[in-house]
């Protein structure tokens, strides 16, 4: 009998308040759409790149270097029962459809599959003699299709290649030059793949390489160890899957999917929490006097918990099937459309029955422990107090505030300043939801604001060219005076690429060294305290590489360039905040004007960067030509994806700070419902008490800003610092304008979420207001 009743009067509290249980179910949802959907996006990207790399046999490492050919045979016995393959690999200018640019043609066998990193097809045929096979990135940003021709530079100059089909390899599903070069544009780098014949004739631009991949999965550690030791025993360079550029950056980016498939969801959770417990504790508070009948009634005190616990059960699990569904679909999306963006051949994507359980679970977990609270303070009513008309309170003092209001402010309004500081719980409940509402759209804001300011200072303020030139080994100052003598170039300077072996101790890092006149107009270096001076001796760092080579300003550290083997010494000058990549950089005149690789220019305002693009690039000596401003929207572009995602969580946020607001707002309302309706027969008009209502709700979201832009930049700041790009870690980059457009945001829906609170003001029962008020 007494279940029965407690499960009638559960059924008609729900539907009473149908729309704040309705507020605090979607903010549950949410909380597990966001868990499911990361889980899922994190499992299925990581299924679908591993299925990828099995199909197409990634190479588990790659040796290079004069002779890897020659280790062939005694690479078969390695462990692991490695599939081996001997090829070249050549670094070349390619022209493609008018546009001069970098190439690397990789050797594969004529027209036939290798035995490591095979190919798929998208178009057309693999390639044979005197033809060759286009990356599908280039292919597709230069609309290449079969039986087009290519032009390859090799020793006897241009050379036009017929091209015979199009695909993808694993090595370059994102289409990195080095892992310090991961964010390229078609516009700059392109890969070919040819046959082993056509890349040797490239002369001494082509390297041998040996590309091993374990066909026993169980021993890829035993043969990496193996070929690096029987490598470095000959001098030659190996690079393991784990370096490679493409499965690196990729490998990061599931990693990062992961740490927000962690962290991102407690947010939401944990707001979740704060709405349901605002909900419930109004609810037993609005109770008092029903709790004491039941108490007094011999209603045990664990059945009395268990009631008021159910009331977030059912909350909880309100927001569940909804929460799951939305999980599902937003992952499975975020799937497709990663995989689509990189062109996988296939991606993977399954029903996860372990993360939808923990996903339920988490929902009825957080939905319990936010009605703990509130069952618990049922429970410790005792009947006589609260059978109460009102509940005992101790003197009434008026607040310093109220102090301090001009003696003739009207009596109304002094009362907007009395409700925010008479019931202090009540005004702290709304503070906290407003804290977290705010809080959450900030952090996502901040995070769209850190990616877009990470590319506008790159490519704003470090990188001042508008363009960078490549020459031909031996013609950059040939190429620097043309270039000069252009009408649209405003200045031009020499500078030099070199890849680079940075070692301290038995630290050591594969990175790049750029060289720059020491008075440069074209690069800036910003240190962590100011600008810092390229020196005329020693190396500036990037901040990444101080973690990784354990160095500070003044220590050694030892540079072996890789083209010709030099070794330098030089101490470091300094360290430069530059997130995008973490390379070195020294003085053009100390490493040697001859060791110049090519020109960085500025255009004069106005000019056409299209016809200067073309003119350059048709001179002799220019190998490629890379606009930094199409750079720079590539990357824009490349980030789509992650700021439509943030954007989606964005508006998740900005509904979760709605509903609860909406929450707040009404429970404050539902709360004071005998006090509002005895203003009401005293005489008060309903628009002078919605004013007034809404006064007093507004200023308690006025309290809350502070707390929620203060915590939401906290919580910015920790979420960026858990991300990290080849050892430096990113911090918050917000702009100031966002937390006033945000702050704006959370007051307009604050006006908004009063629309429905108001409307229940003007359907008060009065007679049965005052009926209990005489009981």
């Amino acid at each position: 009998m007494v279940s029965r009743v407690l499960a009638a009067k559960l059924r008609r509290d729900v539907w009473r308040r149908r729309w704040q249980f309705a507020a605090v179910a979607v903010v549950i949802a949410l909380g597990v759409c966001v868990f499911v959907a990361a889980s899922d996006a994190y499992r299925d990207l990581g299924g679908s790149f591993d299925r990828a790399y099995a199909d197409q046999r990634l190479p588990d490492a790659v040796v290079s270097g004069p002779g890897a050919a020659a280790l062939a045979t005694a690479a078969s016995a390695l462990p692991g029962r490695p599939a081996v393959t001997v090829r070249h690999q050549a670094e070349t200018g390619l022209r493609v459809a008018g546009h001069t640019l970098l190439g690397r043609t990789v050797g594969v066998p004529e027209a036939a599959q290798p035995d490591v990193s095979r190919l798929v097809l998208r178009s057309g045929r693999l390639p044979g003699r005197d033809e060759v096979l286009v990356e599908q990135h280039l292919a597709d940003h230069f609309h290449v299709r079969p039986g087009q021709r290519i032009q390859v530079l090799g020793p006897a100059g241009w050379r036009s290649l017929a091209v015979a089909g199009t695909g993808l390899s694993t090595e370059y599903f994102w289409p990195a030059r080095s892992s310090q070069e991961v964010m390229t544009t078609p516009e700059h780098f392109g890969v070919l793949f040819a046959p082993e014949a056509t890349v040797a004739s490239l002369g001494p631009h082509a390297t041998e390489q040996l590309a091993l991949y374990a066909r026993d999965r169980g021993r890829t550690a035993a043969l990496t160890a193996s070929v690096r030791a029987l490598a470095t025993a000959r001098g030659l360079t190996v690079v393991d899957r784990r370096d490679q550029p493409s499965f690196h950056a990729l490998d990061e980016d599931v990693k990062s999917i992961g740490e927000f498939a962690t962290l991102l969801p407690w947010l939401f959770l944990a707001a979740a929490v704060v709405g349901t417990y605002v909900l419930l504790s109004r609810l037993v508070a609005a109770q008092r006097a029903v709790i004491g009948t039941l108490a007094a009634n011999g209603l045990a005190p664990g059945a009395l918990r268990r009631h008021y616990l159910a009331y977030g059960l059912v909350a909880g699990a309100a927001g569940i099937l909804p929460g799951l569904a939305g999980g599902y679909l937003l992952g499975d999306w975020f799937t497709t459309r990663y995989t689509a963006a990189l062109g996988l051949p296939l991606h993977v994507t399954a029903l996860h029955i372990d993360v939808l359980l923990a996903g339920a679970l988490a929902a009825l977990a957080t939905a319990a422990l936010a009605a703990w609270a509130p069952a618990r303070a049922a429970v410790r009513i005792a009947p006589a107090e609260a059978m109460r008309i009102a509940p005992p309170s101790a003197r009434g003092r008026r607040s310093l505030v109220e102090r301090a209001l001009p003696p003739l402010l009207r009596v109304r309004w002094r009362m907007v300043v009395r409700g925010v500081s008479r019931n202090r719980k009540r005004a702290w409940l709304t503070v906290a939801g407003v804290t977290a509402s705010l809080s959450l759209v900030l952090v996502f804001a901040g995070l769209r604001d850190t990616v877009a300011g990470v590319i506008d200072r790159q490519y704003g303020t470090v990188q001042r060219e508008n363009a960078q030139v490549d020459a031909a080994p031996g013609a950059a100052s040939t190429v620097l005076s043309a270039v000069r003598s252009d009408p649209a170039v405003a200045a031009a300077e020499p500078y030099a690429r070199q890849d680079v072996v940075l070692t301290a101790g038995t630290r050591r890092s594969d990175t790049l060294l750029f060289a720059l006149p020491a008075d440069t107009a074209m690069h800036r270096f910003r240190g962590t305290s100011g600008d810092v001076r390229l020196p005329d001796h020693g190396v500036l760092l990037a901040r990444g590489l101080r973690d990784t080579l354990h160095l500070r300003v003044g220590q050694p550290v030892t540079l072996t360039l890789a083209q010709s083997g030099r070794r330098l010494t030089e101490p470091v000058a300094g360290f430069v905040d530059e997130p995008m990549s973490a390379v070195a950089y020294t003085s053009l005149g100390h490493l040697g004007a001859s060791s110049a690789t090519g020109v960085l220019l500025r255009l004069r305002p106005g000019a056409d960067p299209e016809a200067a693009q073309r003119r350059v690039s048709a001179l002799p000596g220019v190998e490629a030509y890379l606009d930094t401003g199409r750079l720079a929207d590539s990357m824009r572009k490349a980030f789509e994806l992650y700021n439509t995602l943030v954007g989606i969580m964005l508006a998740f946020a900005a509904l979760m700070a709605a509903a609860l607001l909406f929450n707040a707002m009404s429970a404050n309302v539902a709360e004071r419902a005998v006090e509002l309706g005895t203003l009401r027969a005293a005489g008060m008009t309903p628009g002078m008490l919605a004013r007034l209502v809404a006064a007093e709700n507004l200023a308690l979201v006025v309290l809350g800003v502070p707390f929620g832009l203060l915590t939401g930049t906290l919580l910015a700041r920790w979420l960026m610092t858990t991300y990290q790009t080849q050892g430096y870690h990113w911090a918050l980059d917000m702009r100031p304008s966002t937390p006033v457009y945000v702050t704006l945001g959370i007051l307009l829906a604050a006006l908004i979420a009063q629309a429905p609170v108001l409307r229940t003001l003007r359907r008060i029962d009065i007679a049965r207001i005052v009926r209990e008020r005489s009981l």
